[in-house]
């Protein structure tokens, strides 16, 4: 395995690791794993040890998972290291499902010692206008800049095919050189075109999302709550459009990589750069919205416990109206899977996925 695809390999592990520790702090305060509590419940020490057990879990198996990773692949074909890799991202994802339903059920018992309650109000408080809602994002246009970077790989694609080799390299072996070819044609030229055009579906899906996920305004502080909520909309907009607009041009390169001969250094580079710019994202979208206070807004009709399934991260209301929701673990929206155009959407969104992943698969196989 090549040191540039170990670093590759171990940063997106990194990245995933990094994901599933600082989930503790994303979210309401008051929420502890979907668990609501009453504001006087933050300073008992019992919850703060609560979430630092969960990160010493978690990171301490991320460590663990990772050295061996790092121990087994580095004299292992590519391809074994990847898929070395690949199960040790499924493995912490199963460490931390679990250190999830752990951390819950000790949330759940020490509320109940406690004796905690948490009055939910079932009325809305208000309902913002479909042009208040819409002004606190992006507009659709910003994604014409993903289309274009799409449009200008086919254009290019379309004016060197002469040039393109009849056999196109698309994996390098342990010494830089090329040890897995397809046979040129117009589906094998133009795949990473359909990977783009999927991702722009893909996130521009999430930004109308974003734009149109219902918000509540507390009876306490209509105005300020209005402006939070309008501020946190902001802030996933950019975030989504900045990194899928990265994505697409990551796939133009790696395109040009495989067409025109470009330097691999260049893609490298750029992917390590892209990297760092998700991890930023990330803290930056998870930490600063906590650290602002724009996490604190109450969407009334959401918060009852008994609505939210699967450790409490997916939300089934058949008595809400509402198709989009904000997540309860702080991670932007989610929906509302009572509603059947929800269930449409999200079986849309499994399949865009699949879709992705399969014309990748076909290709590079």
């Amino acid at each position: 395995m090549t040191q540039e695809t170990m670093i590759m390999m171990s940063g997106l592990y990194l990245m995933f690791a990094l994901m599933i520790s600082i989930l503790v702090f994303s979210g309401s305060r008051t929420l502890l794993f979907g668990i609501a509590l009453p504001t006087e419940a933050l300073q008992d020490a019992a919850v703060r040890g609560i979430r630092r057990k969960y990160v010493l879990l978690t990171g301490g198996f991320a460590v663990v998972i990772g050295g061996a990773c790092l121990l087994l692949t580095r004299h292992q074909t590519a391809g074994l290291s990847y898929l070395c890799w690949i199960m040790a991202i499924l493995l912490l994802a199963i460490i931390s499902l679990c250190a999830i339903r752990i951390s819950r059920i000790s949330a759940q018992r020490l509320k109940a010692a406690r004796g905690w309650q948490v009055a939910v109000q079932m009325k809305r408080t208000a309902n913002l206008s479909v042009s208040r809602t819409h002004s606190s994002v992006l507009s659709s246009w910003w994604y014409s800049a993903h289309v274009a970077a799409m449009t200008l790989c086919i254009v290019f694609a379309v004016a060197r095919w002469d040039v393109i080799p009849q056999w196109i390299a698309t994996h390098m072996g342990p010494n830089d050189f090329p040890d897995h070819y397809i046979f040129k044609s117009v589906r094998t030229v133009f795949m990473m075109n359909i990977v783009q055009a999927l991702m722009t579906l893909f996130f521009t899906g999430i930004h109308l999302m974003i734009g149109r996920a219902r918000m509540s305004l507390d009876p306490q502080d209509r105005e300020g709550s209005l402006r939070k909520q309008l501020r946190l909309k902001k802030i996933h907009s950019i975030t989504v459009w900045g990194i899928s607009l990265l994505g697409v041009a990551n796939i133009g390169l790696l395109q040009a990589v495989m067409l025109y001969g470009w330097k691999l250094n260049l893609l490298f580079r750029f992917n390590i750069s892209f990297l760092a710019a998700f991890f930023l994202a990330l803290i930056v979208v998870v930490l600063y919205p906590r650290i602002r206070g724009f996490d604190q807004h109450r969407d009334v009709p959401s918060q009852e416990e008994r609505r939210w399934k699967w450790l409490g991260s997916v939300y089934v209301n058949s008595e809400d109206p509402a198709l989009f929701v904000p997540d309860r673990y702080g991670f932007g929206w989610t929906i509302n899977m009572a509603n059947p155009l929800g269930r449409i959407i999200a079986a849309a969104t499994i399949a865009v996925l699949v879709a992705a992943l399969l014309v990748s698969f076909f290709n590079f196989r």
